[in-house]
């Protein structure tokens, strides 16, 4: 730990962790007065990096993304719900750009290095979203080690890109229990293929031709997923709703071949690209 401050209800605390040799990740750890013995892991989104998970609206980056957050943004809705929250920076985003996106003006601030960290991880038969998931299954060890936190109670929510984190976190690791992805749950051809100018953490080769989203919800089975979707969202692609659809019922197949339908959520609202978060308090509270 590198600092601590004291909030209105918490502690927020300045970690780095080594996920592989000579490669750190910053984070913060936020500390409830009353642990319930629960953490989540919250990653963010392509505005703001850790920064905006805290709801930091003096950070330019956060400020000119406002309208995603809600006042307080969900890491401290989690927290002072009792939850043990981690807000770590992505690979290539906030504290971990490279450097020809480092700075504080807005613009700055707002990209991220993902085109370049693509490149190298292609030679490398690797992936951009596949750093992330590993380092936040580092970031899982780091929680279950903490004495506040019962290691079977771990979940992770995100929004756009921090959803898009959560989606492969819980496809791959069944230590997630709980699952919320904002923003990020609909077919890959319409939203992906077709906007083909979205950020390059969202390609990998061959993607789109072995599954799609729904196949990964499914992967997330019988453990809790709970989906948010926007109905003015323009990443849904050109179909809109018709193309988020399908893909929760390819993954509410599996969930109810468990015997597990009520396991998954999917809550629509009239917005855009945005966090609501309606239920997900109660969803994490009845599931971790």
């Amino acid at each position: 730990m590198h600092s601590a401050q004291q909030m209105d209800g918490f502690v927020k605390e300045y970690w780095t962790i080594e996920t592989e040799e000579d490669v750190i990740m910053p984070f913060y750890l936020l500390r409830p007065e009353t642990p319930n013995k629960a953490a989540v892991i919250v990653p963010h989104g392509h505005g703001g990096c850790k920064e905006g998970t805290v709801a930091n609206f003096d950070n330019p980056g956060v400020a000119m993304y406002k309208e995603f957050y809600k006042k307080d943004g969900i890491a401290i809705e989690l927290v002072k719900a009792g939850y043990t929250v981690a807000c770590p920076d992505e690979r290539g985003s906030g504290e971990r750009r490279e450097e020809r996106q480092q700075g504080d003006d807005r613009t700055a601030w707002n990209s991220n290095s993902h085109r370049e960290l693509l490149h190298a991880a292609i030679g490398f038969g690797q992936s951009v979203i596949g750093l992330a998931v590993w380092d936040l299954m580092r970031l899982i060890e780091f929680l279950q080690e903490l004495p506040e936190v019962d290691a079977e109670r771990i979940g992770c929510a995100g929004m756009s890109g921090g959803g898009q984190q959560t989606l492969w976190l819980a496809a791959i690791d069944d230590r997630v229990k709980a699952a919320v992805t904002s923003g990020y749950f609909y077919g890959y051809k319409e939203a992906l293929l077709r906007l083909c100018g979205n950020c390059s953490c969202n390609y990998i080769p061959n993607m789109w031709r072995t599954m799609d989203m729904g196949d990964m919800g499914a992967m997330i089975a019988p453990r809790a997923l709970f989906i948010e979707s926007g109905e003015k969202d323009g990443l849904n692609g050109a179909p809109g709703l018709d193309n988020v659809y399908p893909q929760v019922e390819i993954a509410r197949s599996a969930f109810r071949l468990y015997g597990a339908e009520e396991k998954l959520k999917h809550s629509v609202h009239p917005g855009g690209h945005q966090w609501v978060g309606t239920g997900v308090i109660e969803f994490f509270n009845e599931n971790l």
